[in-house]
């Protein structure tokens, strides 16, 4: 009686069993794809701007690990002036696909892709250089001005570039000044094609000319204008207030530190302000010192100090270290 249960349930029960074999084990799932593209040869190539590389750029196609044929790549790069030649190709008997890649006019690092139908793609890179140098132009710091016998805020700087306008580096440049001097005679151009000098201006107020030239190349020489101004005199005397956590330069405003400069022998006062209730000092810290000044704390109450000796005084306040700070710069 019992066989003949076991029996009848068999059709039911490997009708089942199929029905989950047809719907993959029950998990729902899709099968991984199996083809894939992968770089073969040409990546990591250098060339000058402009110009074919030497080996081809090849990828293989593979369907489940063997190679697949007939399979179509699209070979893409955004490069200004690149060239892929064919941009689309047809993968051979050993699955693989080719094509030749002119340099864009951009130099530095340089990228093609290779997509496969289905949105497979893998990346190529190639190192552009800079072409043969063929011009000399400015690149900053004309028509400057400074003081007398005082360097220019901005270095003075040309550029040597390629036909395409991409700097060319080791180029020597050679540099000159009249009514100023330079910080080198020749400078050798940087890895973006800059060749910059500091100018230091003579003692002379009036026009300053400075040359810079590289032989044989469009646009040299070079000439650059500055001017040379007289210093305005160091004052004499320099005023600081004295506030609630804070010294105040009545000259220029600066808080915190407070920066004045005076010549030597020249004289600062500090005024305490608005400090009825909270004590205030003027500390000398570090060196060179001068002497600092008791603790106060009435509205107008006064120290002052005669500086005669050439430097830079830092000084803060004794009950607020730190928080309160100036600087005096006596030339």
């Amino acid at each position: 009686m019992k066989r003949d249960s076991i029996s009848r349930l068999q059709p039911s029960i490997l009708a089942f069993v199929a029905f989950l074999a047809g719907c993959g084990g029950g998990d729902g799932g899709t099968p991984p794809p199996t083809v894939a593209i992968a770089k073969t040869s040409g990546d990591g190539q250098a060339a000058v701007v402009g110009q074919l590389l030497a080996d081809p750029l090849v990828v293989t196609v593979t369907d489940g690990g063997v190679a697949s044929a007939g399979a179509t790549v699209t070979w893409t790069t955004a490069t200004p002036g690149a060239v892929l030649d064919p941009t689309s190709s047809v993968t051979d008997a050993n699955g693989e696909a080719t094509t030749a890649w002119t340099l864009g006019t951009v130099s530095g690092t340089q990228n093609a892709t290779a997509t496969l139908s289905g949105g497979s793609l893998t990346a190529f890179a190639a190192s552009a250089l800079a072409d043969v140098a063929a011009s000399l132009s400015k690149a900053g710091g004309d028509a400057q001005t400074g003081e007398t016998d005082a360097a220019l805020a901005a270095p003075v700087q040309a550029k040597v570039a390629d036909q395409f306008g991409n700097g060319v580096p080791g180029v020597a440049v050679a540099w000159a000044a009249t009514g100023a001097t330079v910080s080198a005679p020749t400078v050798n151009t940087d890895a973006s094609g800059l060749s910059p000098v500091t100018v230091t201006l003579g003692g002379v107020a009036g026009p300053i000319t400075i040359t810079a030239t590289a032989d044989g190349l469009t646009g040299s020489p070079l000439t650059f204008n500055a001017t040379a101004t007289v210093p305005p005199p160091i004052p004499t005397t320099a005023a600081v207030t004295v506030g609630n956590i804070l010294f105040r330069s009545n000259h220029n405003a600066t808080v915190n530190p407070a920066v004045d400069t005076v010549a030597v022998g020249g004289t600062v006062t500090w005024t305490w302000v608005n400090t009825t209730t909270t004590p205030h000092s003027v500390m000398s810290t570090g060196s060179p010192s001068f002497t600092s000044s008791a603790l106060l704390t009435g509205n107008g109450q006064s120290y002052n100090f005669t500086f005669g000796t050439a430097g830079t005084y830092q000084y803060t306040c004794a009950e607020h270290p730190g928080q309160m700070t100036g600087r005096i710069v006596v030339r």
